[in-house]
């Protein structure tokens, strides 16, 4: 992993992106030139494929939301086939019917190499602290350790922090939150079984501010990674990622990685609830958004897997949002009937964005051994300022260029349509002479154009992510 930290890449500036496994394309100095015929990069740094795989995780609710998420199988299969690495929920304890199905669950996904990052406790724990981490630690030790040979990295992805602590009804939150953060740390740490775990510390909400960051502190000595949440309020997914994490750095200054633990869209069509989108929108900003945090070496973590149903009244706007429920519509998954009873696993509907996310992971997967890519020649004209870019590759060789701009491609509701984004055409030159696919998840798992070996390939970037397949 790249260990350039929070406070380096911020002095980066625009002129040279972070990734995680190195650094994307190297530009000037802002402004750009329309045309940089003198972007020469013999020797470009390349990251691994598969750790856009690990950039990415899907936020479920198995444990407390049993109305759809009950159908566990059928959410086990989901999960399967999106091809999702990182599934985050707050781990249960006790023996309710959500708890035994969480275990469940879980064991079933770690065997399908689908790994967990597990929250711990609640900001109103904190008067027993001690003892609802001990709990938490002892159904990892006592029920799932034996279940994989002591070896809880196969189930564990990360532990968590509380929620969202800067939004409780506690006038001591900051307090309270520093109090059952040391408590998980200190414990985790402790527990040979876990102490390898990487911890983050607790989440904020969307809205937070430099002053509520103030007041939880500087939690690098009881954490390892930052966290944060940042819905993306209907627009491109690089919205306000810089100035969340300049906010938070002050509580995650040494973080070797930063997981933003809920993100994404909503596609309700009510007007009066935040700006929602549509499903075609979504699709378009996920798997951009992907990119997006990558070059930030940080995890998108997308909420979630399932909406809920919802009966919706279309009659007007206003019958809309009488009847439209905004938290419902999260998903990636649609609920096609109205009710929890009709509800069931054969009538849900995935959204373009589970099949575009799906496509973008099956492609850019390639589990293995870490290793070192190798560096390959690129020049690209016709850069501009909205274009991003990441270069990758597999073991066997080949690289993936991928290219997108960070542009809207469409309204809120109640109008949510698509915004026209005029192609810009860049020309990527390589040393040597490659063949090249170009692939557009968001549309298609085959790729859209196949070339033989040659030195350039002039290509359109729109509002979709393309890539560059090369060799």
């Amino acid at each position: 992993m790249r260990t350039t930290s929070r406070r380096a890449f911020l002095g980066l500036g625009l002129g040279a992106v972070a990734t995680g496994a190195g650094y994307a394309l190297r530009l000037p100095d802002p402004p750009y030139p329309g045309q940089l015929d003198d972007l020469t990069l013999p020797g470009l740094q390349t990251g691994q494929a598969d750790d856009l795989c690990e950039a990415y995780a899907i936020n479920t609710k198995l444990f407390y939301a049993p109305e759809v998420y009950g159908n566990t199988d059928a959410v086990i299969a989901l999960l399967d086939e999106l091809g999702v690495r990182t599934v985050r929920e707050r781990l249960a304890t006790g023996t309710s019917p959500g708890a035994l199905s969480q275990r469940y669950a879980m064991a079933r996904l770690a065997e399908r190499g689908i790994r967990w990052h597990a929250t711990v406790g609640e900001l109103a724990d904190w008067p027993r602290a001690e003892t609802t981490t001990a709990e938490v630690m002892r159904v990892l030790t006592d029920h799932y350790a034996p279940l994989f040979g002591s070896d809880l990295s196969a189930l564990l992805h990360s532990l968590g922090g509380c929620n969202e602590v800067d939004g409780q009804d506690d006038p001591d939150w900051a307090v309270h939150a520093r109090l059952m953060q040391s408590e998980l740390w200190r414990q985790a740490k402790a527990d040979p079984l876990i102490a390898t775990v990487p911890v983050l510390g607790p989440s904020t909400r969307t809205d937070v501010t430099a002053e509520r960051a103030e007041m939880l502190g500087d939690l690098s000595a009881v954490s390892d990674w930052g966290n944060a949440h940042l819905y993306n309020q209907g627009g491109s997914p690089s919205r306000l990622i810089d100035e969340q994490l300049a906010v938070l750095e002050p509580c995650f200054p040494d973080a070797a990685r930063w997981f933003f633990t809920e993100t994404g869209y909503n596609n309700s069509p009510q007007d009066d609830a935040g700006r929602t989108v549509s499903e075609e929108a979504s699709a378009t900003y996920a798997v951009r958004a992907i990119g997006d945090y990558y070059l930030r070496d940080s995890i998108y973590g997308r909420f979630e897997l399932l909406d809920d149903p919802n009966p919706i009244d279309y009659a007007s706007q206003e019958a809309i949002n009488d009847s439209a429920d905004r938290q419902a519509h999260f998903g990636l998954v649609a609920m096609a009937e109205d009710s929890v009873a009709a509800a069931t696993p054969d009538t849900w509907r995935k959204k373009p964005e589970f099949f575009a996310t799906q496509r973008f992971l099956a492609l850019m997967s390639d589990q293995g051994p870490s290793f070192r890519p190798d560096p390959m020649g690129i020049r690209i004209d016709g850069w501009e300022d909205d274009l991003r870019a990441v270069l990758v590759q597999k073991r066997g060789g080949r690289h993936y260029l991928l290219l997108w701009r960070d542009v809207d491609v469409a309204t809120h509701f109640p109008g949510a349509s698509a915004i026209a984004v005029d192609p810009s055409t860049v020309t990527v030159r390589l040393h040597p002479h490659r063949p090249v696919a170009v692939y557009s998840p968001r549309h298609a798992a085959s790729p859209r154009t196949v070339q033989s070996s040659r030195g350039s390939i002039a290509v359109d970037v729109a509002g979709d992510l393309l890539v560059l397949e090369i060799g």
